[in-house]
């Protein structure tokens, strides 16, 4: 099953050439710690790596946070890692950029190792614990592609209706 879900993946628009398996980490959701990969088996996870200090951080917030509204109750996850030395940074980010999905601090950069960060923002579409797109920077063309692999991941799993 996990191989012809990597098959399918990889004919997604935006998916990269080659899949890898997502490094996991826990996620504080409603109260209960979950691990990403495991959240990523019941959904899609979109995992967005940011700090206060990056520009185009400040308008991919309000793309998750529609994100969320659109597609979470189609099972789809959004988590920001915030990858600020100072917490107190990124609170102030928070108060003028609200985010209405949880947000994991890794100010020790061992998460965005792990996922090869190389720029701000980095976002990860996950699926069954695999990574299937990715995007460096906030362009509104990335967006577009995230909202149609969603769409198209959430049909897969619906068995082609919704």
């Amino acid at each position: 099953m996990r191989t012809l879900l990597l098959t399918l993946l990889l004919l997604l628009p935006g998916a990269p050439l080659s899949a890898r398996p997502a490094p996991d980490f826990l996620i504080e959701v409603a109260g209960q710690s979950r691990s990403m990969v495991e959240l990523s088996q019941q959904g899609p996870v979109y995992v967005d790596f940011w700090a206060s200090w990056c520009g185009p951080c400040r308008r991919s917030f309000p793309f998750m946070n529609q994100l969320l509204k659109d597609f979470g109750p189609k099972g789809v996850t959004v988590v920001a890692i915030n990858l600020d030395v100072d917490k107190a940074d990124a609170a102030k980010f928070l108060e003028q950029f609200p985010a209405d999905f949880p947000i994991v601090y890794d100010p020790e950069f061992s998460l965005a190792d792990a996922y090869g960060v190389g720029g701000m923002p980095s976002s990860y579409l996950i699926q069954d614990g695999i990574i299937i797109q990715t995007h460096v920077g906030f362009r509104p063309k990335d967006a577009e592609t995230t909202r149609a692999t969603l769409e198209n991941l959430i049909n897969q799993r619906s068995g082609g209706s919704q």
